[in-house]
């Protein structure tokens, strides 16, 4: 805006072709992450919903944890709005996540809830990042939710530093969302003898889906190991730490119970 603002001012001519070229500049930052930098190279728009879809052990709440860690280690405070008690603190703090920077809400099963409960974050304001977790929620729940939950959480959020993370088995945003990306496996990687296997590393890719905004055809592989060991563009392959429980703890600053 700054920039046309210029051009009026100055006694300039252009060609009404090269008016394309003029990019406004972002009120916010934008949110960097590097295991998604294929993807984004500069980094998730703020002010905007983001959907991650995938089936059970696809690697979205390895993604959703790793775009947490980036936030919470800029200082922001962030929520999770966990619908079937699926995040899991201890796996979240070796991702990197700042537990003492986050709330964490917990729904037992009740979308309506969920939704209510994010609508309270999104209205409250100062979150950098607000997960709403629908992973393991029956499709006819989902099914039920009201599109206009939807354009409500778009209104809210679009002229502020915020960034609604929807994690779900399938699309629920649909144009609401700015970006939306399909994550499934490729690989899995086995430790151990055949008498005891463990799950070392997983590798997935990460497609953006066609049917909403700033939807593409690139891709992009992560893997998932025991350790964040740093992005390595070279290769096209981010790492992730694995979301693999060891033990639920209360590692939480704050944790609600939403009866």
């Amino acid at each position: 805006m700054a920039k046309l603002q210029n051009l009026a001012s100055a006694d300039v001519c252009m060609r009404a072709s090269e008016l394309h070229n003029l990019r406004s500049e972002p009120k916010f930052k934008p949110l960097d992450v590097p295991a998604l930098k294929l993807l984004f190279p500069e980094g998730l728009s703020r002010g905007c919903m983001v959907e991650l879809n995938g089936s059970r052990s696809s690697g979205k709440t390895s993604t959703a944890l790793n775009v947490l860690a980036q936030s919470t280690s800029r200082g922001e405070v962030c929520g999770v709005v966990d619908l079937n008690t699926c995040f899991d603190p201890y796996s979240a703090s070796r991702a990197g996540v700042h537990l003492d920077q986050l709330v964490w809400i917990q729904c037992k099963g009740n979308i309506e809830h969920a939704m209510r409960s994010v609508d309270l974050l999104l209205h409250a304001g100062g979150f950098g990042i607000v997960v709403l977790d629908l992973s393991e929620a029956p499709l006819r729940a989902l099914n039920r939710i009201p599109l206009s939950y939807w354009y409500r959480f778009q209104r809210v959020i679009e002229n502020t530093p915020a960034i609604l993370l929807i994690c779900a088995d399938s699309f629920q945003a649909k144009s609401c969302a700015r970006h939306a990306l399909q994550i499934r496996p490729r690989a899995l990687y086995w430790t151990g003898d055949e008498s005891c296997k463990v799950l070392h590393n997983l590798e997935v890719i990460a497609s953006p889906h066609k049917g909403v905004r700033g939807g593409s055809d690139d891709r992009t592989a992560f893997k998932r190991p025991e350790r964040l060991l740093g992005h390595r563009p070279a290769e096209r392959v981010s790492e992730f730490p694995s979301s693999m429980t060891e033990g639920s703890r209360a590692l939480c600053a704050l944790m609600l119970t939403v009866a």
